[in-house]
């Protein structure tokens, strides 16, 4: 401590600008990441602990999370794979087109899945009542492992895209050389090459699935988890410390995939480091004939899949009454219209939560990898803390911070940007320290000898050549906090309405057209964004967005 006081005098004495941002970046992360934080963990008394651990209801709640927890990992990791398999190494007809349909996916709002399978395969959905004439129910814990598996699956793909792409085919030649059969070689070299990016896929599967809100409370119905159970009690009862207790059980898991997460991703820079990256131009090993068409057709029915679900959103918008009456409509059209303030507040404010990422997460990590500030392992914890904490935690706990007499913003728009910025701020801090972390230091040396300062050389060299990383940042954060819903849905206001929770506040009413419309005009005026961004900027976004996933 004492060491670190003498260094932050020294930093006073020679660059005051340095440590005005070390102090602001410092300061935003303890009110509105650590304090929170430490506020809801106070929050629970011994009775509500208590009552959490002898009621059957939240036990049961706690078994239901673990078990949708290994299910839709495992099978959102397992379509992953093969599909990222089929578009690098098998080389099936048609990869580049199925490689953009994961992507897509990303680009919407995950709940827009559960909507869809209560439209496709619910009582009255178009395939299970009108073609099939079934009366199934989607909801319960086999909707929910569906609209999950479709909703996180895209992060498997891209995570595995990158780990395959980097094996050297050279070692897969090689073992074809000394007899080794097609099945062998992806057993015993492709596979094990390709282990770390597996881990790493699953533990963020995992954790998303974790803190996953919409598809439960769409299409969970009684099959109730932790974090709609958190909302519950508090929106319903009022019962501010058992929605904490629950809450932060649901966080004990979450902190050790979380970890988890952490030592697999150094891990796995230090493998890919040693084996990977291509190091021969010789091609992969072809598979076999039959290994490739299989593929193919599994690649066929999971875009057949995705283009149902999202095509059934969209009709749904132009259909009078679903289920029942099928006639053209462009009266939830209408509806939208006028709901502009919602769609409008969810543009503004995603706008202004990624660029307040964008340059926390640009300044947190030029502090820590370039400027080498005292304290920063401390730095570098804040700022990632965020992606161990459940959104419906982090709701629960800005309510708690910020709804007192003397500092109140819940249901302010400043609040709600925050709260975007935070969820997303731990991928923005990765992507923008690993191009960093590229950066030769004889820049910032060279810059210094001629008199700039940290913040000068940040803004004119290091922010330049990292330029885009930030927007690959900006990009990550403005499509996902468009779509948020776990946090927000806690803060929001009647002044201060937002699209996704209107969806689901739609859904749970029973009007799929007017949440049909919304969720469709949503998706729509995020493709528009990032299109004119795309204008703007004069470069394909999508790499930005991959390597904004990639870095999550």
């Amino acid at each position: 401590m004492t060491y670190g006081i003498r260094s932050l005098g020294r930093l006073w004495r020679y660059d005051r600008g340095l440590l005005l941002a070390y102090g602001l970046v410092a300061a935003f992360l303890l009110v509105f990441v650590v304090g929170p934080l430490v506020r809801v963990a106070f929050e629970p008394t011994f009775a509500d602990w208590r009552q959490v651990f002898s009621t059957p209801r939240w036990r049961g709640a706690s078994l239901n999370t673990l078990t949708m927890l290994v299910l839709s990992t495992v099978s959102s990791l397992l379509v992953g794979t093969l599909y990222a398999y089929a578009v690098t190494r098998a080389r099936v007809p048609g990869a580049g087109f199925f490689s953009v349909v994961p992507l897509f996916l990303l680009l919407t709002p995950p709940f827009v899945a559960g909507l869809a399978f209560i439209l496709l395969l619910g009582r009255r959905g178009l395939v299970t009542y009108q073609l099939l004439g079934l009366e199934t129910s989607i909801y319960g814990w086999h909707g929910l492992w569906l609209a999950q598996t479709l909703s996180f699956f895209p992060v498997a793909y891209l995570v595995l895209r990158g780990a395959f792409a980097a094996i050297d085919p050279g070692l897969e030649q090689a073992a074809r050389g000394l007899g080794a059969s097609r099945a062998q070689v992806l057993r015993t070299v492709t596979l094990p090459l390709a282990t770390p990016g597996l881990l790493a896929a699953a533990l963020f599967i995992a954790i998303g699935v974790l803190g996953d809100f919409g598809n439960p409370m769409l299409v969970g119905g009684r099959f109730q988890v932790l974090a709609t159970a958190v909302y519950t009690q508090l929106s319903g009862w009022a019962s501010f410390g058992t929605s904490a207790a629950l809450g932060l059980l649901l966080l004990v898991p979450a902190v050790l995939l979380f970890a988890a997460q952490q030592w697999v991703q150094g891990a796995t820079r230090e493998r890919f480091a040693t084996v990977g990256g291509r190091g021969s131009s010789l091609p992969a090993p072809s598979v076999s004939p039959a290994l490739r068409w299989g593929l193919f057709a599994f690649c066929v029915l999971v875009t057949l899949f995705v283009a149902a679900s999202h095509g059934v959103v969209l009709m749904g918008a132009f259909t009078r009454l679903w289920g029942v009456d099928f006639g053209l409509t462009f009266e939830h059209v209408a509806y939208v219209l006028g709901q502009f303030g919602g769609l409008g507040n969810s543009l503004r404010f995603a706008a202004a939560a990624a660029l307040l990422c964008t340059v926390v997460a640009a300044v947190a990590a030029y502090l820590v990898q370039r400027a080498k500030v005292p304290l920063r392992r401390g730095l570098d914890l804040a700022t990632l803390l965020p992606a161990a904490i459940p959104g419906t935690l982090m709701g629960v706990a800005f309510v708690l911070a910020f709804n007192q007499p003397t500092f109140r913003l819940t249901g302010t728009a400043s609040i709600i940007v925050i709260a975007m910025a935070i969820s997303y701020l731990p991928v923005g801090y990765r992507v923008c320290a690993a191009a960093m972390d590229q950066l030769k230091p004889s820049l910032d040396e060279s810059a210094a000898n001629l008199g700039a300062s940290k913040l000068r050389i940040l803004a004119t060299i290091t922010a330049p050549l990292v330029r885009q990383a930030l927007m690959a940042a900006f990009v990550f954060s403005f499509v996902r906090a468009v779509g948020t819903l776990s946090t927000v849905i806690f803060l929001v206001s009647f002044d201060t309405p937002l699209a996704s929770v209107a969806i689901l506040n739609l859904a749970d009413q029973g009007r799929w057209g007017r949440a049909a419309a919304l969720a469709s005009a949503l998706v729509a005026v995020t493709m528009l964004s990032l299109g004119l961004l795309y204008l703007l900027t004069g470069r394909s976004l999508k790499p930005l967005a991959e390597s904004a996933h990639a870095g999550a």
